[in-house]
């Protein structure tokens, strides 16, 4: 297959670099509005940088959006319309209005192979915890307490193209919340700060959100941009019959100073998100493989990338405002 990547920067070579380790054999051509990072990526992975989007899409078939969200609106109509398979990096874009467009112009132009990058859905302690709670283990699902503390926290002005801590961080725990209780969120009550003197500069953002899902169960999100042990992100989900937690580990940055010995974890702790979810990565690319060979449906269709995506811009609402912010419900709902 001939994959094209439109986007040089972090996150679209971290998936070129996951397409090029696979066996297959594909093709990655590179464009990036700098043509000197498209042109060190593809040399990175025996690829090809492309000067012009167009000229790529027409000579690809599939193609990963990874440009920031707020200069999406262009790219991803551009490879929808054209029929490709096409993965794109979440946010879908840089406000819920703007997402709900894109996902409808992948709707009108009837293409289905669509895959948003959540990728906690291909990690596979998520997976083995959905299928548990569709089983029925935990009997009935009480809460979700979900942890995304940054070991470090973002360049400056990246929140500009990217989004806040609720659109770029938490954005990931609304989605496998949804994802994995298959309920959505009715209201949201959230708040978020700057505080402290650690980097950078200006105060530590943290962000906190209460999230009631349409069957009861309640959520609750907390976000740290820094934590200065590591890159801790994880849950915890309590039901009537089981608890179980997904990512607590031996790399887990997290202390006791209660137990034996010092507390430290013996494993060096996770650094990032290409660290911690490594494998969900690569998983990830694999799911949108089978997606663009027309073996699998996509994992995260645009549709309900676009409902975390409306939380988060709650959750962004609630805190400016103090006010529980209620969800309207989906069309033909």
């Amino acid at each position: 297959m001939r994959i094209g990547i439109i986007g040089a920067g972090r996150m679209g070579a971290w998936h070129a670099r996951n397409l090029a380790g696979f066996a297959d054999g594909h093709t990655l051509l590179i464009h990036d509005a700098q043509y000197e990072a498209a042109e060190s990526l593809a040399k990175a992975v025996e690829g090809t940088a492309w000067h012009c989007t167009d000229e790529l899409l027409e000579a690809v078939d599939a193609v990963v959006v990874a440009i920031p969200a707020a200069v999406r609106t262009e790219a991803f109509p551009r490879a929808v319309e054209a029929g490709l398979p096409v993965f794109c990096e979440k946010p879908l874009a840089h406000t819920a209005g703007a997402a709900r467009e894109l996902a409808a112009v992948a709707a009108a132009a009837g293409n289905d192979r669509v895959q948003v990058g959540f990728q906690r859905r291909c990690d596979p302690d998520y997976l083995a915890v959905r299928d548990r709670l569709g089983r029925g283990d935990l009997g009935r699902l009480l809460m979700i307490r979900c942890t995304a503390f940054d070991h470090a926290p973002p360049p400056a002005g990246y929140e500009t193209s990217s989004g806040d801590i609720f659109a770029d961080c938490l954005i990931h725990d609304i989605d496998a919340v949804h994802w994995l209780t298959g309920q959505r969120t009715v209201s949201v009550r959230a708040d978020e700060a700057r505080i402290g003197e650690q980097p950078p500069g200006d105060g530590v953002a943290v962000a906190t959100a209460l999230l009631t899902l349409a069957d009861g169960t309640r959520a609750v999100l907390t976000a740290s941009r820094f934590n200065p042990y590591g890159y801790d992100h994880r849950a915890e989900l309590l039901g009537t019959r089981d608890s179980l937690t997904i990512g607590l580990d031996e790399r887990t940055p997290l202390r006791s100073p209660f137990t034996s010995g010092t507390g430290t974890p013996a494993h060096p702790a996770y650094t990032g998100f290409t660290d911690r979810f490594a494998r969900a990565y690569e998983e990830e690319m694999r799911a949108f493989l089978r997606l663009a060979r027309g073996e699998a449906p996509s994992v995260c269709p645009p549709g309900e990338a676009v409902l975390a995506q409306e939380v988060a811009d709650a959750a962004a609402g609630s805190a400016a405002t103090g006010a529980l912010v209620t969800l309207p419900d989906p069309p033909g709902a």
